[in-house]
């Protein structure tokens, strides 16, 4: 038996006015690893690829292309991250020196 979330989220989520607001100003640079953790099982799945879900609506295909583009961020920004904290390092001993 699968959960079925589309009519809570349609009923919930995609009818708060200031949906886009939210969408627009989060927090991509510091994303839970456990909000990580709960959306990569559903990456996997096929009813969650952009072009199946453009077939239910065309909301759900846009906050479906924003769910994989948040998981991709949180991925290079973590990769990265190492690598912005050596240069701030190497620019603060340049600035010094």
């Amino acid at each position: 038996m699968e959960d079925d979330y589309w009519p809570v989220s349609k009923q919930k989520v995609l009818s708060d006015p200031k949906l886009m607001e939210k969408l627009m100003t989060y927090d991509k640079d510091n994303i839970e690893p456990k909000v990580i953790e709960k959306v990569t099982p559903y990456l996997a799945q096929p009813n969650f690829e952009v072009a199946n879900v453009k077939k239910a609506s065309k909301a759900a295909e846009g906050l479906c292309k924003w769910v994989r583009a948040m998981v991709v961020y949180d991925k290079v920004a973590k990769q990265i991250a190492p690598r912005k904290a050596a240069l701030a390092e190497a620019e603060g001993t340049l600035k010094d020196a």
